[in-house]
């Protein structure tokens, strides 16, 4: 008896037990079938964006070793074992430059920018050596504003140095700062691929700074050896840079009432060589703030928020683009040679003077 009524309270149990089976089986595949759903979500980058990258950074990491190795092997062995200041800068821009196309290409190619990490590491990296590279550039063009105004005057004497490089780290400084405590970085909810930024507070007074620092130094530049430029006759079809220069010049020496002289027969040529100078820092300063007004333009009508390939694309291009313009400013430049434009000036200067 005991064992029909535990066969029977078995055949009941089981009977009121048996649709548990189909109803798990449907939680099963309802799970499954939301992880294949996220699964089918791609992280990071497209095939497509990565190899575009690929080789963009091929050519432009090409590129900048044949322009250091250029540089290289014009200074000399003496030269790069002593290097000076100045040209201490020029590969400071060269190593600031390729450590961002390499650096950047690991973390778009190989990492994917596939995390949260790999993500917002993007933007400080592009904001670290995009800054490091500016300034870098900056302080070369002080240095050679304080070679051309007071080449025998010690660098913390020349008000104009101080102040140029006081700018320079108060300007970059705090939009460093800014960008990285404050940066844009995150995925898009229904393609899950890395956008990266910065916001318009600190977008727009970097850049504005930028364009206003490169201007004033290019002035700075120009009416220091304006000069020179005003001492020789220029023809009404001569370049418009050297009439600039004239007039800029003229304008700043209104009030000290400033006469010229004409330049000795044996100074015509080192003349010939500042107004090829000059031509090229016009040139060079426009061909410079060219990417940095593009960029402005980008990210204040994309609220400072790009795709991270294309956002590390445009910084790339920029570097790459930056350094090719310095290469073509500094070529052919070396310090005897800015020594001698500098004492040509000194001398205009002096000769320019009327005498009491």
């Amino acid at each position: 008896m005991t064992a029909i009524l535990w066969l029977l309270s078995s055949l009941v149990v089981t009977t009121t037990s048996a649709p548990a089976p189909a109803h798990n089986t449907a939680d099963i595949a309802v799970h499954v079938t939301k992880l294949r759903a996220q699964s089918s979500v791609k992280h990071g980058e497209t095939a497509t964006s990565r190899t575009a990258y690929t080789a963009m950074s091929l050519c432009s990491v090409t590129l900048l070793t044949a322009l250091a190795g250029n540089r290289l092997h014009s200074m000399g062995l003496q030269q790069i074992k002593n290097p000076n200041f100045t040209q201490l800068l020029v590969m400071m821009l060269y190593a600031f430059s390729l450590s961002f196309v390499i650096s950047a290409a690991i973390v778009t190619i190989g990492l994917d920018l596939a995390t949260m990490g790999t993500c917002r590491g993007a933007i400080i990296l592009c904001l670290a050596f995009y800054v490091g590279s500016k300034v870098t550039m900056y302080i070369f063009l002080v240095e050679r504003a304080h070679a051309m105004r007071a080449p025998f005057m010690r660098r913390h004497c020349d008000m104009v140095w101080l102040l140029s490089m006081l700018a320079i780290g108060l300007g970059f400084g705090s939009a460093a700062i800014t960008g990285f405590v404050w940066p844009i970085a995150d995925f898009e909810s229904h393609n899950r691929r890395c956008h990266i930024g910065l916001r318009r507070r600190v977008t727009i007074p970097l850049l504005g700074f930028d364009i206003l620092l490169n201007v004033f130094l290019t002035l700075v530049f120009v009416y220091l050896i304006s000069p020179t430029v005003r001492t020789i006759n220029i023809p009404f079809c001569a370049f418009p840079a050297s009439r600039f220069t004239m007039c800029l010049g003229n304008i700043c020496s209104r009030a000290r009432d400033t006469v010229t002289v004409d330049l000795h027969r044996s100074n015509q040529r080192m003349v010939r060589q500042m107004e090829h100078l000059l031509v090229k820092t016009l040139v060079g300063s426009v061909l410079i703030m060219l990417p940095t007004l593009g960029n402005l333009i980008s990210l204040c009508v994309l609220g400072g928020r790009e795709l991270g390939w294309v956002c590390l694309t445009i910084c790339t291009l920029d570097v790459t683009w930056q350094t090719c313009v310095f290469h073509w400013l500094t070529e052919g430049i070396s310090e005897a040679r800015q020594k001698a434009l500098a004492g040509l000036v000194m001398e205009s200067k002096r000769d320019s003077t009327p005498k009491s």
